[in-house]
């Protein structure tokens, strides 16, 4: 039974001897779902596994969850503060586990049967697979149902090449712009041209990429990123009226969609950030002090609905580029078994203070407020 909790009572002897209990069946699942990956709403063994798990640790589980398969809800406790753990355990085609969900995965799920084993803490901690970061992004979902409004905070850790805890992801938009009739080929090399000129002139931050396609008439699939939402649609709208002179000058229809969700920019969260800061210092790590900007992810959604935080660690001693063979094979070695312990060390810990610590639960609704109103993002 949960009751009245102190921030102080998860450090040392604790907190190592649940990890310990359960970390060679989180170390022999990161394994499994390395050498079986799984893409995008098809992670199937990946899922199944961390929810038996959870449920043996104590854990109420729900699968599937939001209407997704492979998704699933765990929770213990109860009370007004609530600490959610996010898993995610995608793996991108014909590469495997190059970003390394496997093993942050596995840090989070880790980190919430420590919880879950520690006497005397009060309120919610929960754990949500989210499946399908790299293709679809299920947090969207997750955000747009209302399901984390009330949420204190929202946590998990990235796997990379350096420490990090003030990393931003970029709001990103999916579109496709597809010409047919009339010179659609011309229709196509004319847009392509234009936005050649556009990226001569783009804000820091910003980038246009894509992959040219015809199949259906010719089109290009965009990727449009910038660190703010209204800086992205403002470049939104420029590539979209290129599109528009393009096809009025050779005659042909334009079609334009969406052909991924939408991912927001990470908003900041000063007061979390600060504490992890000082709690990968205590695992050995230097957390890089610069905010760094680089690619998108769904874990943006969440921040703009409670507040959030989406740190790297380090699970390399030399850089390796993320999205490849050899970053999966990464997440198997000694080395990264040391940082599994280490990142649900970090994630434990703030959950301990997230659920036993009043004061440090209202710092971090103010930051959040805080940066919604930088940010200009409507109350939910």
């Amino acid at each position: 039974m949960m009751t009245s909790f102190s921030s102080e009572a998860i450090r040392g002897d604790d907190i190592d001897k649940v990890l310990l209990k359960w970390e060679p069946k989180a170390w022999r699942i990161n394994r499994r779902i390395f050498a079986r990956p799984e893409t995008g709403h098809n992670e199937r063994l990946a899922s199944s596994l961390w929810a038996s798990l959870l449920e043996e640790g104590g854990f109420n589980v729900q699968m599937p969850f939001q209407g997704m398969e492979t998704s699933f809800f765990a929770v213990m406790g109860s009370g007004p503060q609530k600490y959610v753990l996010l898993v995610e355990y995608d793996a991108l085609p014909d590469i495997g586990h190059g970003c390394g969900h496997n093993l942050s995965g596995a840090m989070s799920v880790l980190a919430a049967l420590a919880l879950g084993d520690l006497p005397g803490i009060e309120g919610e901690v929960r754990v949500i697979g989210t499946p399908a970061e790299e293709s679809g992004g299920s947090k969207v979902i997750l955000a747009e149902s209302g399901f984390m409004d009330d949420v204190d905070l929202a946590a998990m850790i990235h796997c990379g090449n350096a420490t990090a805890v003030p990393f931003r992801s970029l709001a990103i938009d999916a579109q496709r712009f597809t010409f047919e009739g009339g010179e659609a080929s011309d229709a196509l090399m004319f847009f392509l041209h234009c936005l050649d000129m556009i990226r001569d002139d783009l804000p820091e931050g910003v980038s246009i990429h894509g992959i040219v396609r015809h199949d259906k008439g010719a089109g290009v699939d965009l990727y449009i990123r910038a660190p703010e939402r209204d800086l992205l649609e403002r470049i939104a709208g420029r590539v979209k009226r290129c599109a528009e002179g393009a096809s009025k000058a050779t005659g042909s229809f334009l079609g334009h969609d969406r052909f991924e969700p939408s991912f927001e920019n990470m908003l900041p969260n000063d007061s979390a950030e600060n504490l992890l800061e000082r709690l990968f210092m205590l695992e050995g790590e230097r957390p890089s002090a610069e905010v760094g900007y680089g690619g998108s992810s769904d874990i943006g959604n969440i921040s703009h609905r409670c507040p959030a935080v989406h740190p790297f660690l380090s699970i390399t001693e030399k850089p390796v580029a993320l999205h490849s063979r050899e970053f999966a094979l990464a997440t198997v070695t000694p080395l990264a078994r040391k940082k599994l312990l280490s990142g649900a060390r970090v994630l434990a810990r703030l959950g301990g203070k997230v659920l036993g610590d009043p004061p440090f639960r209202d710092s971090l609704r103010s930051s959040f407020d805080r940066s919604k109103k930088k940010a200009g993002v409507k109350k939910c």
